[in-house]
C-alpha cells in the first residue's frame, strides 16, 4: 500500500514517490488513474448536509471533488470532471452507535470500477456502493487537499485525510506493530516474522497454528494512530505498540469483583491516560500486522493477552471477502469465528479498572 499524501489538519505530507518509502523510484503522473481517498470523520449524525471536503479548479478543465454529510447519518460524493459528473451516496440503516466513521472512495478508472464505502472503526459495521465509470483524479488537486490550509478544503469534523495509489481494503484490519513480541513454543518472536504454519502460545497456555497473517500500511492518525501500552502495566515486560482498537484481555480480582467475569476486553484507546498508555506517532504512516488463528484465540504479547484478528464468517460472503485484506486467501482456508462472549469495557469502565489496579 503506497500512501502519497496525508493530513491531520495540523500538518500535511505529500510525496509522489510514497510517504513510507524514501528509496522508492515509483512516481505518479499528472493523473491518478487508480487509488483510494480515505477520510475519517468525527461525526456524521447532523440534521443537515455539511461539507466535509471540497476541491474545485477551473483549469486546464473544470473539475470538482466534494464530500458532504447527509441528514440521518449518510455521506454523499460528487466528482465533476469537465462535462462528466460521477456521484454516489451512502446512509446507515441503523444511524445510531459509534459516530466516527471511515469513508473511502476507491477507483480504478482504466477498468471502469469504483467504490464508495463507509465503516465504523472497531466494529464490523460497513456499507458500500459501486461507482460506475469513475474518472481519474488530478494529482495536483490531491496535493492541495493535504498541503493547503485545511480551513479552505476540509471540515473541522475531518480527523484525517489520506491518499493512496492502491485500493484500500475494507473490513477486518491488522492492529499490531510488526515488532510486537508474540509468545511461541520456542520463545517470543516479533509479530511481523510469523507466517502461516508457525505456532503461537495462547493466553490459556494452548499451542495453536497460525493459519494466515495480514499486513497493512495505513495513515498514522485517527483510529489508526499507534498507541504505546507501557510496561509494567497489564503484566507487560516491555512496551508494545498497537492500534487504538486492539483489544487487551484483562483478568484479575478487580475484574471479577467489578464486572463479575473472569476476563474482559479493553480497546487500547480506552487506556490512554498518559501513564498506562499514550499515543505514539513518529511518522505519517504506520504498518500493522495480525494473525488469523483457528478460534480467534488470544495471544500473549510481552506478557499481556491480546485478541487475535476477528474475521467472523466472512468466508461465506464472497463480496465482503473480495473487498477485504483477506482477498488473497481462498475462502475454504479461512476459519469461522464466533463473537466473543466477554464484556467489552466502555472508556469510563476502563479508566475505573486502571485506577483500581493502580491503587
Amino acid at each position: 500500500m503506497t500512501w502519497i499524501g496525508v493530513t491531520d489538519r495540523k500538518r500535511g505530507h505529500y510525496d509522489k514517490g510514497g510517504l513510507c518509502d524514501s528509496n522508492s523510484t515509483r512516481h505518479v503522473g499528472p493523473l491518478l488513474e487508480r487509488g483510494t481517498l480515505l477520510l475519517e470523520v468525527r461525526d456524521i449524525n447532523h440534521g443537515k448536509s455539511e461539507s466535509l471536503l471540497s476541491v474545485s479548479r477551473a483549469k486546464p478543465w473544470p473539475r470538482t471533488l466534494a464530500f458532504q454529510t447527509l441528514p440521518g447519518g449518510g455521506i454523499g460524493m460528487i466528482h465533476r470532471h469537465n462535462s462528466e459528473v460521477i456521484q454516489a451516496a451512502l446512509k446507515w440503516s441503523n444511524p445510531g452507535g459509534e459516530p466516527t466513521v471511515r469513508v473511502s472512495y476507491a477507483w480504478d478508472a482504466p477498468n471502469g470500477w469504483g467504490r464508495l464505502a463507509m465503516e465504523r472503526p472497531g466494529t464490523c459495521d460497513a456499507i458500500q456502493r459501486p461507482v460506475h465509470l469513475p474518472r481519474p483524479l488530478v494529482t495536483d488537486d490531491l496535493c492541495d487537499l493535504v498541503t493547503k490550509p485545511p480551513k479552505l478544503i476540509l471540515s473541522p469534523d475531518v480527523v484525517f485525510a489520506g491518499i493512496s495509489t492502491d485500493i484500500l481494503p475494507i473490513g477486518p484490519m491488522p492492529s499490531l506493530h510488526p515488532t510486537t513480541p508474540i509468545a511461541t513454543p520456542t520463545g517470543y518472536r516479533p509479530a511481523g516474522t510469523l507466517q502461516r504454519g508457525d505456532t503461537v502460545t495462547t493466553d490459556t497456555g494452548d499451542i495453536v497454528p497460525v493459519l494466515h497473517t495480514v499486513t497493512q500500511t495505513v495513515p498514522a492518525y485517527g483510529s489508526f494512530a499507534p498507541v504505546r501500552v507501557r510496561a509494567p502495566y497489564f503484566g507487560l515486560s516491555q512496551d508494545i505498540i498497537v492500534a487504538p482498537d486492539q483489544r487487551l484481555v484483562l483478568r484479575g480480582s478487580e475484574v471479577e469483583y467489578t464486572f463479575g467475569q473472569e476476563a474482559v476486553l479493553v480497546p487500547a484507546r480506552h487506556l490512554i491516560n498518559g501513564q498506562a498508555a499514550q499515543y505514539y506517532t513518529t511518522a505519517s504512516t504506520t504498518e500493522y500486522v495480525q494473525m488469523i488463528l483457528p478460534g480467534q484465540e488470544a495471544v500473549v504479547a510481552a506478557g499481556c493477552a491480546l485478541e487475535s484478528l476477528y474475521i467472523g464468517r466472512i468466508r461465506r460472503d464472497a463480496k465482503r471477502l473480495d473487498d477485504s485484506a483477506l482477498a488473497h486467501i481462498p475462502s475454504h482456508l479461512l476459519p469461522e469465528h464466533r463473537r466473543s462472549a466477554r464484556q467489552v469495557l466502555t472508556a469510563f469502565e476502563a479508566v475505573t479498572l486502571v485506577a483500581q489496579r493502580a491503587a
